[in-house]
C-alpha cells in the first residue's frame, strides 16, 4: 500500500494524528441505542472528518451525523469520540477544538475551543472532564459551562488516558517525536504525581480483570521502514495504587511495531494491531503469540472489541482518500463475520454497553 518513502511520511503523519478510541458507556436513549460510532478522520490537512453509526441490527450505516444535525461540517481531523453522560465530546484535533453534541440526536451544545492539537477527552464526573493535547498538557474542562479552568503539566505529546481510583494515567507518545513514560495525576487537586518510565512510544492503555493497567509500547520506529536506533515494542503491566512496573514483555524484533491495543469484556485478553495480523494476548501470560489471531494483508488502521456482539473491529483507510472499510470477525475464534463502507481514514470506535 505504500509505495515510495515521500507517501510513507505523509503517511506517518496521519499515524501520529489517529488513534483508536475503544471505550464504552451506558447505551443512549434515541436512535443511536443500537449503534456503534464510527469516527473517521477524514483528509488530511484540508476536508472533514465525521462519524458515522451502525446500527448492530439493521446493519445500516448512517453517516456523517454532526453536519446532518447542525449544518456545517466538524473539521479537521477528527481524532477521537467519548461519550460522557447524554453528551458526546468529538476531539477535531487540526483545528483545535472539541465539539459538544446532545447524544440522542448530535446537534450542538457548545464548542470548546483554544486547544492545542487535542487528542482525546475523558469525563470524570458531572462538573470535570479532561482533555490531552499535544502541547504536553492535560487541560481541566469545566463541563458546567465547557471552560478551560486549568492546565496540567505531562510528558511528551499526551494521548490515551484511563481513570482508575483516584489517579489519572496518561500514555505520552512523544507527539512528533518519542517518548516513553505515563503521567499520573491527582484527581483530587489535579497535579501531576510521577511519570512512570516505560518503553517507547507508549500508544494504548488497558485495564484487566485484575485491575491492573496494561501499556503497549510501540517501539521507536516505523513499520516496513527498519532504520539504526529502532527499539523493540514492549507490552507493561503497572499496578495503579502503588505505580509500580509488574512486569514488561519485550517484542523479539525492531522492525515490527503494534498499536492501538484493546481489550475483552472480562479483562482477560488483551488484543493489538501487529503489521502481520492482529494479535491476542492473555493478561496472565508472559510470553507473546508467534502466530496472529486475524491474519490481515495489510497492518489495520483502527482496532477495537464489541462486548455487546462478542466482535473485533478492524479498519482498512484504502488509499487514505475514499471511503474506509469496517471488517468484524469473531472474537471467539477470530473468523471473518461481515464487513462495510464507513467514511473517510475510519480510525476509531465507540462501544455501548
Amino acid at each position: 500500500m505504500k509505495t515510495t518513502l515521500s507517501y510513507f511520511i505523509l503517511i506517518s503523519i496521519f499515524c501520529l494524528i489517529i488513534s483508536c478510541s475503544k471505550n464504552t458507556d451506558d447505551k443512549p436513549a434515541g436512535a443511536w441505542s443500537n449503534s456503534v460510532f464510527i469516527i473517521n478522520e477524514g483528509p488530511f490537512p484540508t476536508g472533514t472528518g465525521t462519524i458515522s453509526a451502525f446500527d448492530r441490527d439493521s446493519h445500516v450505516v448512517t453517516p456523517d451525523l454532526f453536519e446532518t444535525a447542525n449544518g456545517r461540517p466538524l473539521g479537521n481531523i477528527v481524532q477521537s469520540m467519548t461519550v460522557h453522560g447524554d453528551k458526546a465530546y468529538i476531539v477535531v484535533n487540526n483545528a483545535n477544538k472539541i465539539e459538544v453534541v446532545n447524544l440522542d440526536d448530535f446537534t450542538s451544545v457548545a464548542t470548546i475551543e483554544n486547544l492545542t492539537l487535542p487528542r482525546y477527552f475523558i469525563g470524570f464526573n458531572e462538573n470535570k472532564g479532561y482533555v490531552s493535547c499535544w502541547d504536553s498538557t492535560v487541560k481541566v474542562i469545566n463541563l458546567a459551562d465547557y471552560s478551560i479552568e486549568s492546565s496540567i503539566k505531562t510528558g511528551t505529546g499526551p494521548d490515551e488516558m484511563i481513570l482508575v481510583n483516584d489517579y489519572l494515567f496518561v500514555i505520552n507518545s512523544g507527539g512528533f517525536g518519542v517518548d516513553s513514560t505515563v503521567s499520573v495525576i491527582s484527581t483530587d487537586n489535579d497535579t501531576p504525581l510521577v511519570l512512570l518510565e516505560v518503553g517507547h512510544r507508549p500508544s494504548g492503555i488497558q485495564e484487566d480483570m485484575n485491575g491492573n493497567l496494561w501499556v503497549l509500547c510501540s517501539g521507536r520506529g516505523w513499520n516496513f521502514f527498519p532504520a539504526p536506533g529502532d527499539t523493540p515494542a514492549e507490552l507493561v503491566c503497572i499496578d495503579p495504587d502503588s505505580q509500580e512496573i509488574l512486569k514488561t514483555i519485550i517484542f523479539p524484533d525492531t522492525e515490527n511495531h503494534p498499536d492501538n491495543l484493546t481489550i475483552n469484556k472480562n479483562g482477560m485478553t488483551l488484543y493489538y494491531n501487529h503489521p502481520n495480523g492482529i494479535f491476542d494476548f492473555p493478561v496472565t501470560g508472559f510470553t507473546l503469540n508467534s502466530q496472529p489471531f486475524i491474519t490481515g494483508n495489510a497492518m489495520f488502521y483502527a482496532l477495537g472489541y464489541d462486548d455487546e456482539v462478542n466482535m473485533i473491529y478492524a479498519s482498512d483507510p484504502l488509499d487514505y482518500a475514499q471511503n474506509g472499510w469496517i471488517y468484524r470477525y469473531n472474537a471467539g475464534d477470530g473468523t471473518p463475520v461481515d464487513s462495510f463502507l464507513a467514511g473517510i481514514i475510519p480510525n476509531g470506535f465507540w462501544f455501548f454497553r
